[in-house]
């Protein structure tokens, strides 16, 4: 019976030696959300004209204090909206107050707002979380969704670090970690450090624990730049580059539209790094993430036609998501053409990136993503060219006739309409020329 004895308190130990950690994980858990309570935020937006990509409407997301001082807070593109719109924040147990977007990233979905007034002096009070700057937890790591799904506010889920994927456009965090509507731009943490690693950001509909974050290492470098008065913008290399279908890590150029004087690469080179910082390219989101803040001198290491060659050349910021501008007009808002290849086809100029329901616009069977090739027979390259025809017609009380190339199918790709317009509720969407206000 001893040796039954010497067993059984060996099991009594081993099992306290098991509960021990997990009592200690669970306990650091809860202090991590208790902390994440005080640094995140509501976001509430109500966006009246979307361009491109973005929804009509309102809606509650996520965000979290980055710089106390500054009254920043760190959030989603598309939770603020990359449109004009109205954002108001809300700390925990506060009411909601007036913000403004300082940077929306036109290629990774984030975006940086900040509050003024009462909220700011409230921030100021409030300890900054800490961002994992140096890289991506592996796979398996522990991680906490923080925000406010289905409008529960205020709510933790945790899970793992499932994997890291580029196979959405840009590189992103895959986690298992709930992730669902009003959780977006909140933090994802790491609930072994209490670092942030990620912003909360989407999930496959329908798909079970599949749920997506924006790498916080990517957001670091944009908050560095911001912070020192830089402009973070990535750059506009005009480059389309072959789908990573084979998983083979690797970013190959298909075309490059890059006009005289600019960096100018051929179609099968193979983007290896840019000089002079750390680490292998191996999708896109990592090649613009290197030349942040050095699109005036740097220069970029690659395999062409096999061999190793080094390449340097001019290269401007991709066009400022603030410094958008559009014409709105009998429901329809033009705008810039988002198409990346839009010179394969030789579309250049505007295209219909929003048709009002039951305005005007659509009664003429004008089509979001419509490519306006000319008014009354005449090429408009620019939103100003537009407003001032609009405006002649509008004033004179006649009709235009709106070209419009779209995509077709069947045995011919494109076809191309005519529409007669009557012009009403003229405005310029996006930062006023003075001379161009709403009539």
């Amino acid at each position: 019976m001893q040796p039954l004895k010497v067993y059984s308190a060996l099991a009594r130990i081993a099992a306290l030696c098991a509960i021990a950690p997990l009592a200690a994980a669970a306990d650091s858990s809860e202090d991590i959300f208790r902390g994440a309570l005080r640094y995140t935020v509501q976001v509430r937006t109500t966006l009246p004209v979307p361009f491109d990509g973005d929804r009509k409407g309102s809606g509650l997301g996520a965000g979290f204090v980055v710089d106390a001082g500054r009254g920043w807070i760190m959030t989603n593109a598309h939770v603020v909206g990359r449109s004009p719109s109205r954002v108001e924040v809300a700390l925990h147990g506060q009411d909601f107050t007036e913000a403004e977007k300082v940077y929306v990233d036109p290629f990774l979905d984030l975006a940086i707002i900040r509050v003024s007034g009462r909220a700011e002096s409230e921030t100021k009070g409030i300890e900054e979380p800490r961002l994992e700057c140096a890289g991506v937890p592996p796979v398996g790591h522990p991680v906490g969704a923080f925000g406010h799904p289905w409008r529960l506010q205020f709510t933790g889920t945790r899970g793992i670090i499932s994997g890291v994927t580029a196979r959405y456009r840009t590189e992103l965090l895959q986690t298992d970690a709930p992730i669902n509507q009003g959780n977006s731009g909140g933090p994802l943490i790491s609930l072994e450090s209490g670092r942030i690693v990620g912003i909360n950001t989407a999930g496959i509909r329908g798909a079970q624990n599949t749920n997506f974050a924006v790498a916080i290492k990517y957001a670091c470098r944009i908050l560095e730049l911001l912070q020192n008065g830089a402009d973070p913008s990535p750059p506009d290399l005009k480059l389309v580059y072959f789908r990573d279908v084979d998983n083979r890590k690797e970013l190959k150029v298909a075309r490059s539209y890059a006009g005289d004087g600019m960096l100018k690469l051929l179609p099968g080179d193979v983007i290896r790094q840019v000089v002079g910082v750390d680490g292998v390219i191996e999708n896109e989101t990592q090649l613009l993430h290197a030349l942040r803040g050095r699109l005036a001198n740097s220069s970029l290491k690659l395999l062409r036609d096999g061999r190793e060659s080094t390449v340097s050349g001019r290269k401007l910021p991709m066009p400022r998501v603030l410094e958008t501008r559009g014409v709105y007009a009998s429901g329809v808002l033009f705008g810039p053409i988002t198409i990346r290849d839009a010179l394969e086809i030789g579309a250049r100029g505007l295209m219909v990136h929003h048709v009002e329901p039951g305005s005007i616009g659509q009664s003429r069977e004008i089509e979001k993503s419509d490519l306006l090739e000319a008014v009354d027979g005449a090429p408009v390259p620019d939103v100003d060219s537009l407003y001032s025809r609009l405006d002649e017609a509008r004033k004179s009380g006649r009709r235009v006739i709106l070209t419009f190339k779209k995509l077709a199918g069947g045995d011919a790709l494109f076809s191309y309409t005519q529409r007669r317009l009557l012009v009403g509720n003229l405005r310029i969407i996006g930062p006023q020329n003075p001379v161009m206000s709403d009539k």
